[in-house]
C-alpha cells in the first residue's frame, strides 16, 4: 500500500472537520468515532460522575462541530484542542460545584453506549 493509499484509507481529523464543514455526515460519524470515547473518559474521570460528563462530551463536540468551518488544519491537533476543552469544561463544573479537585474513579467509568453512538441514535 503506498502513501497515497494510506492517506486516502484514513483521513487526517483536519481533513474531516473541512468535509464535515462541508456538510459529510460520515466526517462527522468518524470525528466521533475517533474522540468522543476518550473525551467520555477524561470527563468521567475527573468529575466523578457519568451523567455530567456526558453532559460535557456532547458539550465539546457540539463546540467543535461549530468551529469546524473554521479550523485551520496545522496549527494545532484537534485531539489537543478536545482535550483542553474538556478539561476546562469539567474544571468549569467542579467549580460551580465548590470542588477544586478532580474525581479519579476508574471503576465508575462503564461500557455503555459512547456518547458518539447516543447522539447518533438521537439523530436517527
Amino acid at each position: 500500500m503506498g502513501r497515497a493509499d494510506r492517506h486516502d484509507a484514513f483521513p487526517s481529523d483536519d481533513e474531516l472537520l473541512a468535509a464535515y464543514s462541508r456538510g459529510s455526515k460520515a466526517a462527522a460519524r468518524e470525528i466521533m468515532d475517533r474522540h468522543a470515547t476518550g473525551v467520555l473518559r477524561l470527563a468521567t474521570r475527573m468529575l466523578g460522575d457519568r451523567a455530567d460528563a456526558e453532559d460535557v462530551t456532547q458539550e465539546v463536540m457540539l463546540r467543535l462541530w461549530k468551529l469546524a468551518p473554521d479550523w485551520r488544519a496545522g496549527r494545532a491537533k484537534v485531539s489537543t484542542w478536545l482535550w483542553r476543552v474538556t478539561v476546562n469544561l469539567c474544571m468549569d463544573r467542579l467549580r460551580r460545584a465548590g470542588r477544586t479537585r478532580p474525581a479519579v474513579d476508574a471503576d465508575s467509568i462503564d461500557d455503555g453506549p459512547s456518547p458518539a453512538d447516543r447522539l447518533m441514535e438521537r439523530e436517527r
